[in-house]
């Protein structure tokens, strides 16, 4: 049987519970290998592991179950703690194997062929990662351009390999440089291009970002497909109103697409997590999202097929 493979070792998908499937718990944008770190007050930095507890557990108090974390190993990835921090906090927790964007890809990666490449991959998803005996238990290909090429491409097909070896899902970053004009709003289809040359089954991609620059026929076209369309960086309004992504999501119901969609907010700075600073937590699907949700019609049963059975069904392999 299929497992959802944690940080505190695999579970049936039906144990997950609500779960967000775009988060950051633990994250250091200041890890860059090709480029100058941002300045100081765009950094994406969490790191205060104690603090990681006490916010999981609000989310916890207030029904939820599980986090995916996409933060890689070369941008800060713990495993051991966030082991620690699962154990402490009551929250499931699934981490990252995998790349973040062009930035933060270590220069030697530039050395390793993509045998090498999908091979270590394939080693944290089955056997441990960062010294630890707990796996990963999802890939990630980041594309910080607005179309794939270079390392980036090269650890894509090194992603997909070892997808294929292992059957694990593959979460993407795909909006680009928001600067850059991306057709169809996202590098979505450019991944569909390139997974498909790999042979990558194509229900094994979630594409990530869809509520940056969201085109509906575009995010049709690719639940079509079978690709899982996540909606993922919510309450980040300088994109566009949660409003307009209710909606979107009611608009992709009703064209057949419930099974295909996902949901997280994407937290990777202090002041969109604590309170203090102006942030809202990981509470805000459920303490705000899920009443715009019904407001559009939404219904209980398929916000529970989004947030609680999508995400298992995506996650399970092995």
């Amino acid at each position: 049987m299929k497992k959802v493979h944690t940080v505190r070792g695999p579970i049936d998908p039906d144990q997950m519970g609500f779960t967000h499937t775009h988060e950051h718990i633990l994250c250091d944008a200041r890890m860059t290998h090709r480029t100058d770190p941002p300045t100081r007050g765009a950094y994406m930095l969490l790191d205060d592991h104690e603090r990681a507890v006490s916010e999981l557990k609000k989310y916890k108090d207030l029904g939820g179950g599980s986090m995916v974390e996409l933060t890689t190993p070369a941008w800060g990835r713990d495993i051991k703690i966030l082991k620690r921090i699962s154990e402490d906090s009551g929250v499931h927790i699934v981490a990252t194997a995998g790349f973040y964007t062009w930035p933060f890809i270590p220069l030697q990666v530039d050395e390793h062929p993509i045998t090498q490449l999908a091979d270590d991959l394939i080693v944290e998803l089955t056997q441990g990662a960062d010294g630890a005996e707990a796996t990963a238990g999802i890939l990630k290909s980041a594309i910080h351009f607005d179309r794939i090429g270079g390392v980036e491409e090269k650890c894509l097909r090194a992603v997909a390999r070892a997808s294929i070896a292992t059957g694990a899902a593959i979460t993407t970053h795909t909006a680009g440089n928001r600067h850059q004009e991306i057709p169809g709003g996202n590098v979505g289809m450019q991944h569909v291009r390139i997974l498909r040359e790999e042979g990558v089954s194509l229900d094994r991609l979630v594409v990530g970002h869809t509520d940056e620059h969201p085109e509906i026929e575009v995010l049709s076209e690719l639940a079509e497909l079978g690709c899982y369309v996540q909606f993922d960086v919510l309450k980040k309004t300088h994109y566009m109103l949660d409003l307009t992504r209710a909606k979107l999501t009611r608009e992709m119901i009703r064209r057949g697409h419930l099974n295909r969609i996902l949901l997280g907010t994407d937290r990777c700075r202090q002041v969109e997590l604590y309170e203090e600073n102006g942030g809202v937590g990981y509470t805000y699907i459920l303490e705000t999202f899920i009443d715009m949700l019904k407001t559009e019609g939404v219904s209980s049963a398929e916000i529970n097929q989004i947030c609680c059975v999508n995400p298992g069904e995506m996650l399970a392999f092995g």
